[in-house]
Protein backbone atom coordinates (compact mmCIF):
# COMPACT_ATOMS: atom_id res chain seq x y z
CA UNK A 1 0.00 0.00 0.00
CA UNK A 2 2.74 2.23 0.92
CA UNK A 3 4.91 1.21 -1.77
CA UNK A 4 1.99 2.27 -4.06
CA UNK A 5 1.50 5.65 -2.92
CA UNK A 6 5.93 6.36 -3.02
CA UNK A 7 5.32 5.57 -6.28
CA UNK A 8 2.56 7.69 -7.14
CA UNK A 9 3.97 10.13 -5.28
CA UNK A 10 7.47 9.89 -7.31
CA UNK A 11 5.44 9.82 -10.58
CA UNK A 12 3.53 13.14 -9.68
CA UNK A 13 7.12 14.90 -8.95
CA UNK A 14 8.00 13.96 -12.07
CA UNK A 15 5.58 14.72 -13.97
CA UNK A 16 5.90 18.09 -12.25
CA UNK A 17 9.25 18.29 -13.37
CA UNK A 18 9.30 17.42 -16.48
CA UNK A 19 5.98 19.85 -16.81
CA UNK A 20 8.07 22.51 -15.49
CA UNK A 21 11.00 21.49 -18.06
CA UNK A 22 8.59 21.86 -21.08
CA UNK A 23 7.21 25.35 -19.10
CA UNK A 24 10.98 26.35 -19.02
CA UNK A 25 12.06 25.14 -22.59
CA UNK A 26 8.77 27.07 -24.18
CA UNK A 27 9.89 30.53 -22.23
CA UNK A 28 13.44 30.41 -23.64
CA UNK A 29 11.78 29.86 -27.02
CA UNK A 30 9.97 32.87 -26.47
CA UNK A 31 13.30 34.66 -25.31
CA UNK A 32 16.10 33.71 -28.19
CA UNK A 33 18.63 36.65 -28.88
CA UNK A 34 16.91 37.61 -31.80
CA UNK A 35 13.64 39.16 -29.55
CA UNK A 36 10.69 39.16 -32.17
CA UNK A 37 9.00 40.87 -29.58
CA UNK A 38 10.92 43.85 -30.02
CA UNK A 39 10.80 43.93 -33.55
CA UNK A 40 6.88 43.51 -33.26
CA UNK A 41 6.43 46.26 -31.14
CA UNK A 42 8.92 48.86 -32.70
CA UNK A 43 6.65 48.00 -35.61
CA UNK A 44 3.73 49.00 -34.18
CA UNK A 45 5.51 52.34 -32.97
CA UNK A 46 6.92 52.96 -36.20
CA UNK A 47 3.38 52.42 -37.74
CA UNK A 48 2.09 55.12 -35.18
CA UNK A 49 4.03 57.97 -35.93
CA UNK A 50 2.13 59.73 -38.01
CA UNK A 51 -0.82 59.60 -36.42
CA UNK A 52 0.73 61.71 -33.54
CA UNK A 53 1.43 64.54 -35.87
CA UNK A 54 -1.36 64.57 -38.18
CA UNK A 55 -4.97 64.16 -38.63
CA UNK A 56 -5.46 60.73 -39.68
CA UNK A 57 -6.88 60.59 -43.14
CA UNK A 58 -9.81 58.40 -42.60
CA UNK A 59 -13.69 58.26 -43.84
CA UNK A 60 -15.40 58.57 -40.48
CA UNK A 61 -13.39 59.78 -37.93
CA UNK A 62 -13.79 63.93 -38.07
CA UNK A 63 -17.33 62.74 -37.56
CA UNK A 64 -17.00 60.69 -34.38
CA UNK A 65 -14.90 64.21 -33.36
CA UNK A 66 -17.69 66.64 -34.17
CA UNK A 67 -20.23 64.55 -32.17
CA UNK A 68 -17.91 64.41 -29.23
CA UNK A 69 -17.72 68.39 -29.02
CA UNK A 70 -21.34 67.84 -28.36
CA UNK A 71 -21.60 65.25 -25.21
CA UNK A 72 -19.96 68.11 -22.93
CA UNK A 73 -21.28 71.12 -24.30
CA UNK A 74 -22.50 74.48 -22.06
CA UNK A 75 -25.35 75.60 -21.72
CA UNK A 76 -24.42 78.22 -23.83
CA UNK A 77 -23.76 76.27 -26.97
CA UNK A 78 -25.67 77.45 -30.05
CA UNK A 79 -25.79 73.43 -30.70
CA UNK A 80 -28.65 73.53 -27.60
CA UNK A 81 -30.77 74.15 -30.32
CA UNK A 82 -30.43 71.15 -32.73
CA UNK A 83 -28.71 68.44 -30.59
CA UNK A 84 -30.06 66.62 -27.48
CA UNK A 85 -27.89 63.91 -25.77
CA UNK A 86 -30.04 60.86 -24.63
CA UNK A 87 -27.93 57.93 -23.17
CA UNK A 88 -29.33 54.57 -23.13
CA UNK A 89 -28.25 50.79 -22.85
CA UNK A 90 -27.30 50.88 -26.54
CA UNK A 91 -24.10 49.43 -28.64
CA UNK A 92 -21.53 51.18 -30.22
CA UNK A 93 -20.43 53.71 -27.47
CA UNK A 94 -17.01 52.97 -27.34
CA UNK A 95 -15.11 56.56 -28.27
CA UNK A 96 -18.16 58.64 -26.91
CA UNK A 97 -17.84 56.87 -23.90
CA UNK A 98 -13.52 57.16 -23.91
CA UNK A 99 -14.44 60.58 -24.31
CA UNK A 100 -16.69 61.13 -21.17
CA UNK A 101 -14.58 59.13 -18.84
CA UNK A 102 -11.28 61.65 -20.24
CA UNK A 103 -13.08 64.73 -21.17
CA UNK A 104 -11.72 67.22 -17.96
CA UNK A 105 -8.08 66.18 -19.33
CA UNK A 106 -8.57 65.69 -22.68
CA UNK A 107 -10.06 67.79 -25.43
CA UNK A 108 -12.42 65.75 -28.67
CA UNK A 109 -9.59 65.85 -30.60
CA UNK A 110 -7.33 64.42 -28.69
CA UNK A 111 -9.75 61.85 -27.49
CA UNK A 112 -10.53 61.15 -31.26
CA UNK A 113 -6.74 60.90 -32.06
CA UNK A 114 -6.40 58.73 -28.96
CA UNK A 115 -9.24 56.51 -30.15
CA UNK A 116 -8.12 56.13 -33.47
CA UNK A 117 -4.62 54.53 -31.87
CA UNK A 118 -6.14 52.06 -29.69
CA UNK A 119 -8.10 51.16 -33.00
CA UNK A 120 -5.35 49.98 -34.52
CA UNK A 121 -2.77 49.40 -30.89
CA UNK A 122 -5.39 46.69 -29.58
CA UNK A 123 -5.65 44.47 -32.40
CA UNK A 124 -1.92 43.90 -32.80
CA UNK A 125 -1.96 43.66 -28.99
CA UNK A 126 -4.34 41.05 -28.50
CA UNK A 127 -2.72 39.30 -31.91
CA UNK A 128 0.32 39.05 -30.23
CA UNK A 129 -0.99 37.87 -26.75
CA UNK A 130 -2.94 35.28 -28.63
CA UNK A 131 -0.04 33.85 -30.71
CA UNK A 132 2.01 33.28 -27.31
CA UNK A 133 -0.51 31.80 -26.16
CA UNK A 134 -0.75 29.39 -28.86
CA UNK A 135 2.67 29.25 -30.24
CA UNK A 136 4.93 26.96 -28.63
CA UNK A 137 7.94 29.81 -29.93
CA UNK A 138 7.31 32.49 -31.83
CA UNK A 139 6.77 32.65 -35.75
CA UNK A 140 7.66 35.37 -37.79
CA UNK A 141 4.89 35.67 -39.52
CA UNK A 142 3.18 37.96 -36.49
CA UNK A 143 5.09 40.28 -37.60
CA UNK A 144 3.36 41.33 -40.50
CA UNK A 145 -0.09 42.22 -38.16
CA UNK A 146 1.30 45.79 -37.19
CA UNK A 147 2.17 46.17 -40.84
CA UNK A 148 -1.72 45.87 -41.47
CA UNK A 149 -2.24 48.73 -38.41
CA UNK A 150 -3.94 50.66 -41.58
CA UNK A 151 -6.46 48.21 -43.06
CA UNK A 152 -10.58 49.06 -44.15
CA UNK A 153 -11.53 49.46 -40.09
CA UNK A 154 -8.77 52.17 -39.55
CA UNK A 155 -8.97 53.69 -42.68
CA UNK A 156 -12.81 53.97 -43.09
CA UNK A 157 -12.58 55.10 -39.77
CA UNK A 158 -14.89 52.33 -38.03
CA UNK A 159 -13.31 53.19 -34.65
CA UNK A 160 -15.54 51.24 -32.34
CA UNK A 161 -15.19 48.33 -33.76
CA UNK A 162 -11.65 48.36 -33.93
CA UNK A 163 -11.71 48.60 -30.49
CA UNK A 164 -14.19 45.72 -29.79
CA UNK A 165 -11.48 43.68 -31.80
CA UNK A 166 -8.82 44.53 -30.04
CA UNK A 167 -10.70 43.88 -26.73
CA UNK A 168 -12.17 40.55 -27.94
CA UNK A 169 -8.38 39.19 -29.27
CA UNK A 170 -7.14 39.96 -25.57
CA UNK A 171 -10.31 38.19 -24.35
CA UNK A 172 -9.73 35.36 -26.01
CA UNK A 173 -5.71 35.57 -25.13
CA UNK A 174 -6.75 35.31 -21.68
CA UNK A 175 -8.92 32.54 -22.08
CA UNK A 176 -6.60 30.16 -23.99
CA UNK A 177 -3.89 30.80 -21.08
CA UNK A 178 -5.85 30.04 -18.41
CA UNK A 179 -4.37 26.21 -17.40
CA UNK A 180 -7.08 25.72 -14.79
CA UNK A 181 -10.86 26.60 -15.06
CA UNK A 182 -12.47 28.45 -12.43
CA UNK A 183 -16.35 28.80 -13.04
CA UNK A 184 -17.23 31.68 -10.83
CA UNK A 185 -14.06 33.52 -12.02
CA UNK A 186 -14.61 32.67 -15.74
CA UNK A 187 -18.15 33.68 -16.12
CA UNK A 188 -17.26 37.00 -14.60
CA UNK A 189 -14.60 37.71 -16.15
CA UNK A 190 -16.23 36.94 -19.75
CA UNK A 191 -19.42 38.24 -19.44
CA UNK A 192 -17.88 41.49 -18.65
CA UNK A 193 -16.02 41.28 -21.43
CA UNK A 194 -19.14 40.45 -23.25
CA UNK A 195 -20.69 43.64 -21.77
CA UNK A 196 -17.34 45.42 -23.05
CA UNK A 197 -17.58 44.61 -26.27
CA UNK A 198 -21.34 45.43 -26.75
CA UNK A 199 -21.10 49.00 -26.00
CA UNK A 200 -17.90 49.16 -28.10
CA UNK A 201 -19.85 47.36 -31.09
CA UNK A 202 -22.38 45.32 -31.15
CA UNK A 203 -20.73 43.39 -34.42
CA UNK A 204 -17.65 42.70 -32.46
CA UNK A 205 -19.38 40.69 -29.74
CA UNK A 206 -21.22 38.69 -32.20
CA UNK A 207 -17.59 37.92 -33.35
CA UNK A 208 -16.67 37.03 -30.31
CA UNK A 209 -19.79 34.60 -29.81
CA UNK A 210 -19.19 32.92 -32.41
CA UNK A 211 -15.24 32.76 -32.04
CA UNK A 212 -15.56 31.66 -28.35
CA UNK A 213 -17.84 28.98 -29.74
CA UNK A 214 -15.28 27.44 -32.24
CA UNK A 215 -12.84 27.80 -29.34
CA UNK A 216 -14.96 25.92 -26.97
CA UNK A 217 -16.02 22.80 -29.48
CA UNK A 218 -12.57 22.29 -30.30
CA UNK A 219 -11.85 18.35 -28.70
CA UNK A 220 -8.55 18.59 -26.52
CA UNK A 221 -5.53 16.42 -27.41
CA UNK A 222 -6.83 12.77 -26.91
CA UNK A 223 -10.31 14.11 -26.11
CA UNK A 224 -13.29 12.33 -27.76
CA UNK A 225 -15.75 14.56 -29.35
CA UNK A 226 -18.79 14.58 -26.47
CA UNK A 227 -16.79 16.84 -24.05
CA UNK A 228 -16.33 19.59 -26.56
CA UNK A 229 -20.09 19.39 -27.63
CA UNK A 230 -20.99 20.05 -24.47
CA UNK A 231 -18.81 22.88 -24.02
CA UNK A 232 -19.91 24.36 -26.96
CA UNK A 233 -22.87 23.78 -25.39
CA UNK A 234 -22.13 25.85 -22.46
CA UNK A 235 -20.57 28.55 -24.16
CA UNK A 236 -23.61 31.01 -24.48
CA UNK A 237 -23.48 31.27 -20.68
CA UNK A 238 -20.09 33.02 -20.56
CA UNK A 239 -21.60 35.20 -22.82
CA UNK A 240 -25.11 35.56 -21.58
CA UNK A 241 -24.95 39.33 -20.17
CA UNK A 242 -23.93 40.63 -23.46
CA UNK A 243 -26.47 38.48 -25.27
CA UNK A 244 -29.14 39.85 -22.83
CA UNK A 245 -28.09 43.67 -23.48
CA UNK A 246 -28.75 42.85 -27.22
CA UNK A 247 -32.14 41.58 -26.70
CA UNK A 248 -33.29 44.40 -24.53
CA UNK A 249 -31.64 46.81 -26.74
CA UNK A 250 -34.07 49.59 -28.66
CA UNK A 251 -34.62 48.81 -32.11
CA UNK A 252 -33.07 50.12 -34.43
CA UNK A 253 -33.88 52.36 -37.33
CA UNK A 254 -34.70 50.76 -40.43
CA UNK A 255 -35.13 53.51 -42.76
CA UNK A 256 -32.80 52.79 -45.19
CA UNK A 257 -29.87 50.31 -46.50
CA UNK A 258 -26.48 51.31 -47.19
CA UNK A 259 -25.22 48.85 -50.25
CA UNK A 260 -22.16 47.48 -50.08
CA UNK A 261 -19.86 45.10 -52.03
CA UNK A 262 -18.51 42.04 -51.74
CA UNK A 263 -15.25 42.52 -53.64
CA UNK A 264 -14.04 44.36 -50.19
CA UNK A 265 -13.42 40.79 -48.59
CA UNK A 266 -10.13 41.03 -50.98
CA UNK A 267 -8.85 44.51 -49.80
CA UNK A 268 -10.01 44.93 -46.49
CA UNK A 269 -6.86 43.29 -44.60
CA UNK A 270 -4.42 46.47 -46.23
CA UNK A 271 -6.89 48.66 -47.64
CA UNK A 272 -5.07 52.23 -47.06
CA UNK A 273 -7.50 54.25 -49.84
CA UNK A 274 -3.73 55.04 -50.67
CA UNK A 275 -1.97 54.84 -53.86
CA UNK A 276 -0.14 51.29 -54.91
CA UNK A 277 -2.59 50.01 -52.24
CA UNK A 278 -3.28 46.83 -54.14
CA UNK A 279 0.64 46.55 -55.44
CA UNK A 280 1.14 46.86 -51.98
CA UNK A 281 -0.94 44.30 -50.32
CA UNK A 282 0.11 41.59 -53.51
CA UNK A 283 3.62 42.32 -52.44
CA UNK A 284 3.19 41.26 -48.79
CA UNK A 285 1.20 38.39 -49.48
CA UNK A 286 3.92 37.17 -51.99
CA UNK A 287 6.12 37.33 -48.89
CA UNK A 288 3.70 35.74 -46.96
CA UNK A 289 3.51 32.47 -49.44
CA UNK A 290 7.15 32.51 -49.29
CA UNK A 291 7.19 31.42 -45.80
CA UNK A 292 4.18 29.18 -46.27
CA UNK A 293 6.19 26.25 -46.07
CA UNK A 294 7.74 26.89 -42.76
CA UNK A 295 4.81 27.54 -40.61
CA UNK A 296 1.38 25.95 -40.27
CA UNK A 297 -1.99 26.58 -38.26
CA UNK A 298 -1.65 25.80 -34.03
CA UNK A 299 -3.49 22.35 -33.99
CA UNK A 300 -5.67 24.20 -31.24
CA UNK A 301 -6.48 27.14 -33.67
CA UNK A 302 -7.35 24.86 -36.67
CA UNK A 303 -11.80 24.79 -35.92
CA UNK A 304 -11.91 28.28 -35.17
CA UNK A 305 -9.77 30.41 -37.66
CA UNK A 306 -11.27 27.55 -40.65
CA UNK A 307 -14.46 27.95 -39.03
CA UNK A 308 -14.55 31.70 -38.81
CA UNK A 309 -13.11 32.38 -42.23
CA UNK A 310 -16.52 30.79 -43.46
CA UNK A 311 -18.41 33.07 -40.84
CA UNK A 312 -16.36 35.94 -42.53
CA UNK A 313 -16.98 35.22 -46.29
CA UNK A 314 -20.15 34.10 -45.65
CA UNK A 315 -21.39 37.26 -44.10
CA UNK A 316 -23.97 39.83 -46.02
CA UNK A 317 -21.75 43.12 -47.09
CA UNK A 318 -24.66 45.49 -45.79
CA UNK A 319 -27.31 44.31 -42.88
CA UNK A 320 -29.39 47.65 -42.16
CA UNK A 321 -27.69 50.54 -41.76
CA UNK A 322 -24.21 48.58 -40.92
CA UNK A 323 -21.91 48.61 -44.50
CA UNK A 324 -18.70 46.19 -45.01
CA UNK A 325 -20.15 43.76 -42.57
CA UNK A 326 -17.95 41.17 -43.99
CA UNK A 327 -14.97 43.04 -44.74
CA UNK A 328 -15.07 44.19 -41.24
CA UNK A 329 -15.15 40.29 -40.35
CA UNK A 330 -12.06 39.69 -42.25
CA UNK A 331 -10.23 41.85 -41.03
CA UNK A 332 -10.66 40.33 -37.91
CA UNK A 333 -9.95 37.36 -39.39
CA UNK A 334 -6.13 37.96 -40.67
CA UNK A 335 -5.50 38.98 -37.42
CA UNK A 336 -6.75 36.04 -36.01
CA UNK A 337 -4.79 33.85 -38.53
CA UNK A 338 -2.07 35.59 -38.19
CA UNK A 339 -1.81 34.91 -34.03
CA UNK A 340 -2.63 31.30 -34.89
CA UNK A 341 0.84 30.76 -37.38
CA UNK A 342 3.45 28.60 -35.90
CA UNK A 343 6.55 28.02 -37.04
CA UNK A 344 7.53 24.50 -38.51
CA UNK A 345 10.00 22.17 -36.42
CA UNK A 346 13.27 22.48 -37.35
CA UNK A 347 13.04 26.24 -38.52
CA UNK A 348 15.36 27.81 -40.25
CA UNK A 349 18.14 30.29 -37.73
CA UNK A 350 17.54 32.75 -40.21
CA UNK A 351 14.18 33.12 -41.11
CA UNK A 352 13.41 35.29 -38.67
CA UNK A 353 16.02 37.62 -39.36
CA UNK A 354 14.77 38.03 -42.97
CA UNK A 355 11.15 37.79 -42.90
CA UNK A 356 12.19 40.70 -40.45
CA UNK A 357 13.96 42.96 -42.60
CA UNK A 358 11.24 42.13 -44.98
CA UNK A 359 8.72 43.34 -43.16
CA UNK A 360 10.48 46.53 -41.79
CA UNK A 361 10.73 47.13 -45.69
CA UNK A 362 7.08 46.72 -46.27
CA UNK A 363 6.44 48.91 -43.20
CA UNK A 364 8.51 51.62 -44.54
CA UNK A 365 7.10 51.69 -48.26
CA UNK A 366 3.66 51.97 -46.28
CA UNK A 367 4.65 55.16 -44.35
CA UNK A 368 6.41 56.16 -47.70
CA UNK A 369 2.95 56.23 -49.25
CA UNK A 370 0.81 57.35 -46.43
CA UNK A 371 2.54 60.31 -45.01
CA UNK A 372 2.14 62.50 -48.67
CA UNK A 373 -1.35 61.57 -49.28
CA UNK A 374 -1.87 62.39 -45.20
CA UNK A 375 -0.25 65.56 -45.50
CA UNK A 376 -1.97 66.80 -48.86
CA UNK A 377 -5.23 65.95 -46.86
CA UNK A 378 -4.53 67.77 -43.61
CA UNK A 379 -3.51 70.87 -46.27
CA UNK A 380 -7.08 70.71 -47.61
CA UNK A 381 -8.40 70.48 -43.73
CA UNK A 382 -6.82 73.75 -42.76
CA UNK A 383 -8.05 75.34 -46.02
CA UNK A 384 -11.55 74.12 -45.95
CA UNK A 385 -11.76 75.15 -42.06
CA UNK A 386 -10.50 78.46 -42.93
CA UNK A 387 -13.43 78.97 -45.61
CA UNK A 388 -16.02 77.58 -43.19
CA UNK A 389 -15.10 80.59 -41.39
CA UNK A 390 -18.11 82.35 -43.38
CA UNK A 391 -20.68 79.84 -42.43
CA UNK A 392 -22.67 81.80 -39.25
CA UNK A 393 -22.23 80.26 -35.98
CA UNK A 394 -25.17 78.62 -35.27
CA UNK A 395 -26.48 77.52 -38.90
CA UNK A 396 -28.08 74.35 -39.85
CA UNK A 397 -25.59 73.02 -42.75
CA UNK A 398 -26.77 71.08 -45.92
CA UNK A 399 -23.86 68.92 -47.11
CA UNK A 400 -23.80 67.84 -50.72
CA UNK A 401 -21.38 66.83 -53.11
CA UNK A 402 -21.63 66.21 -57.32
CA UNK A 403 -22.83 62.70 -58.71
CA UNK A 404 -20.71 60.39 -60.24
CA UNK A 405 -17.72 61.91 -59.14
CA UNK A 406 -14.72 60.26 -60.01
CA UNK A 407 -12.35 61.68 -57.10
CA UNK A 408 -10.85 58.87 -55.34
CA UNK A 409 -10.17 61.04 -52.68
CA UNK A 410 -13.57 62.71 -52.26
CA UNK A 411 -15.13 59.58 -50.10
CA UNK A 412 -12.33 60.83 -47.50
CA UNK A 413 -13.41 64.33 -47.78
CA UNK A 414 -17.60 64.04 -47.10
CA UNK A 415 -17.52 63.96 -43.48
CA UNK A 416 -15.33 66.83 -43.29
CA UNK A 417 -18.62 68.79 -43.69
CA UNK A 418 -18.63 68.27 -40.05
CA UNK A 419 -15.85 70.69 -39.20
CA UNK A 420 -18.94 73.35 -39.41
CA UNK A 421 -20.23 71.58 -35.91
CA UNK A 422 -16.91 71.82 -34.48
CA UNK A 423 -15.88 75.10 -35.50
CA UNK A 424 -19.07 77.27 -36.28
CA UNK A 425 -21.37 75.51 -33.91
CA UNK A 426 -23.64 74.63 -36.60
CA UNK A 427 -25.89 71.86 -37.28
CA UNK A 428 -25.08 69.48 -40.13
CA UNK A 429 -27.04 67.02 -41.88
CA UNK A 430 -23.87 64.50 -41.77
CA UNK A 431 -23.27 63.89 -38.27
CA UNK A 432 -23.64 61.10 -36.74
CA UNK A 433 -26.58 61.03 -34.50
CA UNK A 434 -28.55 57.19 -35.30
CA UNK A 435 -31.29 56.59 -33.25
CA UNK A 436 -30.14 53.53 -31.43
CA UNK A 437 -26.74 53.95 -32.19
CA UNK A 438 -25.09 57.04 -30.43
CA UNK A 439 -26.12 59.47 -27.52
CA UNK A 440 -26.60 62.64 -29.77
CA UNK A 441 -30.31 63.28 -31.36
CA UNK A 442 -31.15 65.70 -33.65
CA UNK A 443 -34.25 67.84 -32.54
CA UNK A 444 -35.61 68.38 -35.91
CA UNK A 445 -37.62 65.36 -36.34
CA UNK A 446 -37.32 65.09 -39.74
CA UNK A 447 -33.82 65.30 -39.86
CA UNK A 448 -33.34 62.84 -37.07
CA UNK A 449 -35.45 60.51 -39.23
CA UNK A 450 -33.09 61.02 -42.40
CA UNK A 451 -29.82 59.29 -43.36
CA UNK A 452 -26.60 61.00 -42.31
CA UNK A 453 -24.97 60.59 -45.90
CA UNK A 454 -23.89 63.08 -48.57
CA UNK A 455 -26.87 64.40 -50.61
CA UNK A 456 -26.84 64.48 -54.40
CA UNK A 457 -26.54 67.97 -55.43
CA UNK A 458 -28.71 68.12 -58.22
CA UNK A 459 -31.80 67.22 -56.18
CA UNK A 460 -31.28 71.00 -54.64
CA UNK A 461 -32.79 72.40 -58.12
CA UNK A 462 -36.71 72.22 -59.31
CA UNK A 463 -35.33 70.30 -62.14
CA UNK A 464 -33.81 68.09 -59.96
CA UNK A 465 -36.64 67.40 -58.16
CA UNK A 466 -37.84 64.31 -60.23
CA UNK A 467 -34.40 62.72 -59.36
CA UNK A 468 -35.15 62.85 -56.18
CA UNK A 469 -38.37 60.47 -56.31
CA UNK A 470 -36.37 58.57 -58.03
CA UNK A 471 -33.08 57.97 -55.80
CA UNK A 472 -33.18 59.39 -52.90
CA UNK A 473 -33.74 57.05 -50.29
CA UNK A 474 -37.49 57.48 -48.57
CA UNK A 475 -36.45 59.34 -45.88
CA UNK A 476 -34.84 61.90 -47.78
CA UNK A 477 -37.94 62.39 -49.60
CA UNK A 478 -39.44 64.69 -47.59
CA UNK A 479 -36.96 66.59 -46.06
CA UNK A 480 -34.91 67.03 -49.64
CA UNK A 481 -38.03 68.15 -50.96
CA UNK A 482 -38.49 71.14 -48.23
CA UNK A 483 -34.99 71.64 -48.23
CA UNK A 484 -34.83 75.32 -47.40
CA UNK A 485 -37.00 74.77 -44.35
CA UNK A 486 -34.56 72.61 -42.51
CA UNK A 487 -31.03 74.00 -43.96
CA UNK A 488 -29.93 78.20 -44.63
CA UNK A 489 -26.02 76.54 -45.43
CA UNK A 490 -24.80 74.10 -48.39
CA UNK A 491 -21.31 73.08 -48.17
CA UNK A 492 -20.82 71.70 -51.57
CA UNK A 493 -18.12 68.81 -51.21
CA UNK A 494 -17.18 68.60 -54.80
CA UNK A 495 -13.15 67.55 -54.64
CA UNK A 496 -11.43 68.15 -58.00
CA UNK A 497 -14.90 67.57 -59.66
CA UNK A 498 -16.68 70.52 -61.22
CA UNK A 499 -19.58 71.41 -59.01
CA UNK A 500 -22.95 70.95 -60.14
CA UNK A 501 -24.73 73.24 -57.93
CA UNK A 502 -27.72 75.10 -60.31
CA UNK A 503 -30.45 75.38 -57.10
CA UNK A 504 -31.23 79.36 -57.67
CA UNK A 505 -31.07 81.59 -54.51
CA UNK A 506 -27.54 80.65 -53.18
CA UNK A 507 -24.93 82.96 -53.19
CA UNK A 508 -21.32 81.45 -52.52
CA UNK A 509 -19.78 83.32 -49.80
CA UNK A 510 -16.54 81.15 -49.59
CA UNK A 511 -14.75 78.66 -51.33
CA UNK A 512 -11.68 76.31 -50.89
CA UNK A 513 -9.61 73.55 -52.90
CA UNK A 514 -12.42 70.80 -52.38
CA UNK A 515 -15.42 72.76 -51.13
CA UNK A 516 -17.57 75.72 -52.35
CA UNK A 517 -19.56 77.37 -48.93
CA UNK A 518 -23.27 78.71 -49.85
CA UNK A 519 -25.73 80.82 -48.08
CA UNK A 520 -29.02 79.98 -48.44
CA UNK A 521 -32.38 82.24 -48.93
CA UNK A 522 -35.09 81.10 -46.80
CA UNK A 523 -38.56 80.66 -48.49
CA UNK A 524 -40.92 83.37 -47.38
Amino acid sequence: MFGDSRSRFSEFCKGLIVGNEIKAKRETKWTTAFDLRTAYFVLLVVMTLPVLFLIPRTVDLVNHWARLTILTMPASDPLNAFYVVQWGAFPNLGIDLIYVALAPLLSPESVARLAFILAFWLPAVGAWALHRAWAQEPSPTILIAPVLSYNLVTTVGLINFGLGIGVALIALAWWIAQTHRQIARDLLVMNAVAVTLFFCHILALAAFCVIFGLLEATPRPGEPLKPAFLRALRSPLYVAAGLALVWSMPQLPQGYVIASDKSWIVIAPFFGGLPLDHKWGLGLLVLLLAVMRFIAIATPAKLTVFGFFVVAVCAPSSLSTANLVDARLVVLWVYLALAATVARVPTPGRLAGAVSIAVFAFALVRLALLIPTWSAYNADIVELRTAFSAIPTGSSVLAVAPPDCRDPNIYFEHNLSTFAAIDRRAQVNMLFAGQGLQPVRAKDPAIAAAPQVIVNSDWLSASGQSKLMADAPVPWIDIMSRWRDHFDVVVDIHGSCESTIAATGLERVARSNIADIYIAERPR
